[in-house]
């Protein structure tokens, strides 16, 4: 009994000892190593710019140059902003909107760091020595000869002679069916061969090679730019050419080869109230997935089927396409481009943000909006910095009547000459870039086809 005793007050010891003890402090834990902020940079991206950094609060960044004019909210932290490159020299600056200048950049061929220094990498430890065999001797490789970027160049001689195997001959005469009533499409006339050697025809596009992408307009004009593309469809078409007559406005239209073919009345009607048709190629392809060019799509492709749809037009109305077009889907490349320069069209794309996505419809989830939203989101951003301005539409719709934007279009148009915009064609921009101007006839060599008008001046 005793000893069951002194062992009950042993343990009732050991547990008032252990709630006395009083716990170790917690160890704090190492203070973080603060980190440099990243630099500003960027580097090409097929035909995209691609500017990164990082900013420590939610931030609105600002990328301004004499053709481009770029904002966008940016969360704290890692930036990556991608837009479609501007052209070869320009300089812009990256600010904030409060007027901080954060970098400075040069788009050049070879990218610039900005204006924030990188910080120092500290140096690798030394690595031990290993002895490499000696290589095999590489064969030698071919060198690959460049092709020249002249209209005259022998490359695109062949491409006018043998375009005439795609194409068949049609009537000049093209009956005119009701405005947008769809029609099959009519057999183009075949190309030949230029009536002259191209040798002797002068040169014809001043500044060509520069691979211009034209994404926004020169500032200090509340100016906006709506351009339309027509690929296979035209259910809105005649709403927004009524649209636009009303107003007295002209714009400039990108029309693929197909389109001019099934829809003739409604491209005779476009070309009659005065709007610049550019080109969209023949019929739509994809040239560069993820901007990088799908090999099969030679420089000879890619010019036959710029040519093929300017061809589509001359056959309708006698005339070539004004000197500028669009690549179907946004995709292109630096060196496509300067193809498209070789045989006199220039790229116009759009500004970032400005693809109004207008051809989406309740089935692309992700990507649809209704008229309405559409609408706004352009007012918004026209209010926020609608300066130089090109924006994306389409003379398709597969949405429902009442949900299309070219339904509200009259009316957002109305409320921006109110406040003191103007819309302007793609030349527009061009001329006050102080862009030579490209006279289309000099492409009529390209594009002789039997009993084709001459271009009236």
């Amino acid at each position: 009994m005793k000893r069951s005793g002194a062992i009950a007050l042993l343990v009732l010891g050991f547990l008032a000892c252990d709630r006395q003890a009083a716990p170790d402090p917690p160890v704090p834990p190492p203070a973080a190593k603060a980190s440099a902020p990243i630099p500003w940079t960027w580097h090409p991206l097929g035909g995209l710019a691609v500017v990164e950094g990082e900013v420590a609060e939610p931030t609105e960044l600002v990328l301004e140059g004499r053709s481009i004019r770029e904002a966008r909210l940016a969360e704290p932290g890692p930036v990556r902003w991608e837009f479609f490159r501007p052209p070869e020299g320009e300089a812009a600056v990256l600010r904030t909107q409060a007027g901080q200048t954060l970098a400075r950049f040069e788009f050049t061929t070879t990218p610039s760091q900005g204006a924030v220094p990188r910080a120092p990498k500290a140096p690798a430890p030394p690595r031990a020595a290993r002895t490499v065999p000696p290589a095999a001797p590489a064969e030698p490789v071919q060198p690959r000869v460049r092709t020249g970027t002249r209209p005259q160049d022998a490359s695109v001689a062949a491409l006018a002679s043998r375009t005439r195997t795609s194409l068949a001959t049609a009537p000049r005469t093209v009956p005119t069916p009701e405005p947008g009533a769809p029609r099959p499409p009519a057999p183009v006339a075949a190309l030949q061969a230029p009536a002259a050697p191209l040798s002797q025809v002068p040169p014809s596009w001043p500044g060509m090679g520069e691979a211009l992408n034209l994404t926004r307009g020169p500032g200090g004009h509340r100016r906006l730019l709506l351009s339309f593309d027509g690929g296979s469809n035209a259910e809105v078409a005649a709403e927004v050419l009524d649209t636009l007559k009303a107003r007295n406005v002209r714009t400039t239209l990108f029309l693929t080869g197909a389109f001019i073919q099934r829809y003739p009345a409604l491209v005779k009607r476009m070309a009659a109230e005065g709007h610049e048709l550019g080109n969209h190629t023949m019929n739509h392809p994809h040239f560069a997935p993820d901007m990088k060019r799908d090999p099969k799509w030679t420089r000879e492709r890619v010019q036959r089927e710029l040519l093929e749809a300017d061809a589509a037009l001359v056959s309708l109305l006698g005339r070539p396409m004004d000197p500028f077009w669009r690549a179907p889907y946004g995709e292109h490349t630096a060196e496509i481009r300067r193809w498209a320069e070789e045989v006199g069209y220039r790229h116009v794309g759009w500004s970032e943000g400005a693809d109004t996505l207008d051809w989406a419809t309740p089935k692309e989830r992700r990507l649809y909006r209704s008229g309405d939203a559409i609408l706004r989101r352009l007012q918004s951003r026209l209010d926020r910095d609608g300066d130089g301005l090109i924006v994306l539409m389409h003379l398709g719709s597969e949405r429902a009547e009442g949900d299309r934007p070219s339904a509200g279009l009259g009316a957002f148009m109305d409320r921006a000459r109110l406040a003191g915009w103007a819309f302007v064609p793609v030349s527009a921009y061009l001329r006050d870039l102080g862009k030579p101007a490209w006279d289309p006839q000099h492409r009529l060599a390209l594009l002789q086809t039997p009993g084709s008008a001459p271009l009236a001046r």
